[in-house]
């Protein structure tokens, strides 16, 4: 059988049944810290502008919701508007090639409401979504060793973590499956470095274009067109000629209904890149467990650094971006701040002296500066980097933690009841107290609901 056809037959053939309890469970973990993701970040000014732009500019029938807004607009619309927002404030979770949730649990969430599905359908797309996407995007995906001067383009391959579900919500037979593919093959943006450089918002708007055009994929693919299948076969198989040469094209296939690669994802702790992770995790230690305060600090020394996450700008940060992929800025926002959220973002924290005197205390540890892609192939390995971070206080205490694993790797993972808590932190500016537990209830049972047509009334 060909890739093509494989990836296709098992998705419209996965049935609720034959997925086992832990990895629907990850699922529904996955839909939660997506959604709280994105509710995280309605005071936010970006989140704002993205409303306000998908409201004027999405037409056609109103189909499904806009979370925070709560308006109902086109599928289209609510996917873009959607996926944007969850990815905003960087909290969503991470495989091993980038953020597929981002638009993966927005596509299924706006596909069962437009249709009416059930919890159990929705559960089960995302699962499918996911184990779909992630061997396409292992295979197209730069080989190892590959500098990213040309952008690695996380926002390109997702166009597939969207489609793939939306294609199973559809009820598609085989041969429109494997067209959806096709098709989202032929849409996919080529990789620019230029965003990452910039360190621009319009790398979150690049989540809702892709993501859009993942569900505008599926939906051409029902609608009807000829050709399109066999994407992935053969010498003019995508994964051969996608800029750079495929990596190991086993990946489509590789261990497809027995190995659930969503199992190996890392669910974000907290709000920043996921090479942060593990040093919020060291410095929330050393505050619970050692009672470290800010004003106890002489220096604080993070080794291994990261590559390009060691930046610390003395005038400020003027780009959200620039903060979240900053170690020194992050522990300095939390040891001011220990509960997370859009506050530590703002335009005015991001330039408060006290933060910003705090964050060059933060200094790089002798070791050599660990390599991003080397970083994400350990990742990929099953392990991830150990970091260690000694704190020397101004008493002339010295302190040092290391940590493997933050909490959310796949070796440390949270639990659901982690994640409903998560979820409160994330949602407290979005919901009223009341409104959260009603949001968890639904979530955490939602394989019992039979229709989620009115899924979006209480996400808002």
């Amino acid at each position: 059988m060909n890739n093509s056809k494989a990836l296709s037959q098992f998705a419209v053939n996965l049935k609720y049944e034959d997925i086992p309890a832990e990895v629907t469970e990850m699922a529904k973990k996955m839909a939660i810290q997506t959604i709280g993701a994105a509710l995280a970040g309605k005071e936010m000014d970006f989140t704002k502008s993205v409303l306000d732009f998908a409201k004027k500019y999405s037409t056609g029938p109103a189909d499904a919701t806009v979370m925070l807004d709560g308006g109902k607009t086109s599928l289209l619309g609510a996917v873009f508007a959607n996926s944007i927002i969850a990815d905003n404030i960087d909290w969503e979770d991470c495989s091993w090639t980038g953020h597929p949730s981002a638009g993966l649990v927005p596509a299924a969430l706006a596909l069962a409401e437009a249709r009416g599905k059930s919890g159990k359908e929705f559960l089960t797309a995302i699962v499918t979504g996911f184990e779909v996407y992630q061997r396409i995007a292992m295979v197209i995906q730069p080989p190892r060793g590959f500098k990213s001067n040309i952008g690695w383009g996380l926002t390109s391959w997702q166009i597939f973590a969207s489609c793939a579900p939306a294609a199973k919500m559809m009820d598609l037979t085989p041969e429109q499956y494997e067209q959806a593919l096709g098709i989202a093959a032929v849409l996919m943006a080529v990789p620019n470095s230029l965003v990452h450089y910039t360190m621009s918002n319009i790398y979150h708007y690049q989540h809702g274009f892709c993501a859009q055009d993942g569900v505008l994929a599926a939906m051409l693919a029902e609608h009807g067109v000829d050709g399109m299948t066999g994407a992935f076969d053969g010498p003019n198989g995508f994964g051969e000629h996608h800029l750079v040469s495929a990596q190991d094209t086993d990946w489509y296939q590789k261990e497809l209904g027995s190995r659930w690669l969503i199992m190996e994802t890392l669910f974000k702790h907290w709000p920043t890149n996921m090479w942060v992770q593990a040093s919020l995790d060291i410095m929330d230690a050393f505050m619970k467990e050692d009672g470290i305060t800010a004003g106890d600090i002489e220096e604080i020394i993070v080794d291994p650094p990261t590559e390009r996450r060691m930046t610390l700008r003395p005038e400020g940060y003027d780009k959200i971006i620039e903060a979240q992929y900053s170690i020194p800025y992050c522990i300095a926002a939390l040891l001011l701040d220990p509960t997370p959220g859009p506050q530590w973002y703002t335009d005015e924290r991001m330039h408060d002296p006290e933060l910003l005197a705090l964050a060059a205390k933060v200094k790089p540890g002798p070791s050599g500066e660990q390599d991003l892609q080397v970083s994400f192939n350990i990742f990929q390995d099953g392990d991830f980097v150990n970091k260690t971070i000694t704190v020397k206080c101004k008493d002339g205490r010295e302190l040092t933690r290391s940590l493997n694993y933050p909490k959310g790797h796949p070796r440390n993972q949270l639990t659901l009841d982690e994640v409903c808590q998560r979820f409160r932190v994330q949602a407290r500016n979005a919901l009223s107290p009341e409104r959260i537990e009603q949001v968890l209830d639904t979530l955490v049972n939602i394989e019992k609901l039979d229709s989620l047509s009115g899924i979006g009334e209480i996400l808002h």
